[in-house]
């Protein structure tokens, strides 16, 4: 019987995002009958497509779905198809990951500590060897706060199923609450016709809003000018989704507190970006998912789905 080809190509300048050896001996070990076939340049991946029977990478460009005339399913770890797009002829399936909410989740977690614990603050203080008790008491309790997530899908419901376990009361936000029924983390979930009605209730407003034509702009200065006085801005989705001037100016004249940012419009962020100056913004460059255990995740459910399209 002809053994079928896995072409692999997961290699990024980001460490936790490149393959190892182990990843490649649990691939093998789980699937001894296919040929997995590594590559670690370009060129490599468009000799071996093809030959390749199912595709393992980072990034994929619609013209070489015409190189892979046997290519059945394109396997991504990214959540969305910003480097792996759909095959024009839909002839090609394509799969993305799914896990991303279990290492996210903990870093907007780090993100709303920081705020409400002050920590700032604190460690302002241990430089200068200042001993200041008072400086905590502005801190305030998640569990006595209410969290707005804006884009309430996979790794939104994975945030609100930790924020939930420190007592936060959730509301999700989606196009549509078609499937999501009695949730099991938020106390309930609305439309994006309600936003602007949750808006002035929430301590602290997460966008998890995917890239694109139709999420550009969609959080405007009337919605930052609807929050919470006092309330917090996180940005973990697509940086497209609201004009900075707009954020800057809630921080400094609007109703917010801060903002803890993860994602930008441009990448890397200028250093000539007010953002990187203002004392209530915790800016990280677009690590929110970035984790050692990153590949060790993906790669085991990438096996499990694996099972199921073969």
């Amino acid at each position: 019987m002809h053994r079928r080809n896995l072409l692999v190509h997961l290699h990024n300048d980001v460490d936790a995002f490149s393959i190892k050896p182990r990843h490649l001996d649990r691939i093998r070990e789980a699937f001894p009958d296919i040929t997995l076939i590594e590559t670690t340049t370009k060129d490599e991946l468009r000799s071996g497509l093809p030959a390749a029977d199912w595709l393992l990478t980072w990034s994929f460009r619609p013209a070489w779905y015409q190189e892979s005339p046997r290519l059945e399913a394109v396997f991504t770890p990214a959540a969305g198809n910003d480097w792996v797009p759909p095959d024009p002829t839909g002839r090609v399936r394509n799969f993305y990951g799914q896990f991303h909410g279990r290492i996210m989740r903990e870093s907007l977690l780090a993100m709303m500590l920081y705020f409400n614990r002050r920590l700032a603050l604190n460690v302002a203080n241990q430089e200068r060897t200042v001993w200041d008790r008072g400086s905590s008491e502005g801190c305030s309790a998640l569990f006595s706060q209410r969290v707005l997530i804006v884009g309430y899908g996979a790794i939104g419901r994975q945030m609100a199923e930790l924020l939930k376990a420190f007592g936060a009361r959730i509301t999700g936000v989606r196009r549509n609450t078609a499937g999501s029924g009695c949730d099991p983390h938020a106390e309930r979930v609305v439309t994006f016709d309600r936003l602007e009605e949750e808006l002035p209730v929430a301590d602290h407003v997460v966008l998890m809003l995917p890239g694109g034509v139709e999420t550009t702009d969609l959080f405007t200065e009337r919605h930052f000018a609807r929050m919470k006085p006092g309330s917090y801005l996180y940005n973990l989705g697509r940086g497209n989704c609201y004009r900075e001037e707009h954020l800057v100016h809630a921080l400094l004249d609007g109703p917010l507190a801060g903002a803890g940012l993860d994602v930008f419009r441009e990448e890397p962020l200028p250093p000539s970006s007010p953002l990187w100056k203002l004392p209530n913004v915790l800016i990280t460059p677009h690590a929110s998912a970035i984790s050692r255990e990153y590949l060790d995740l993906y790669i085991e459910e990438w096996i499990e789905t694996f099972k199921g399209q073969r």
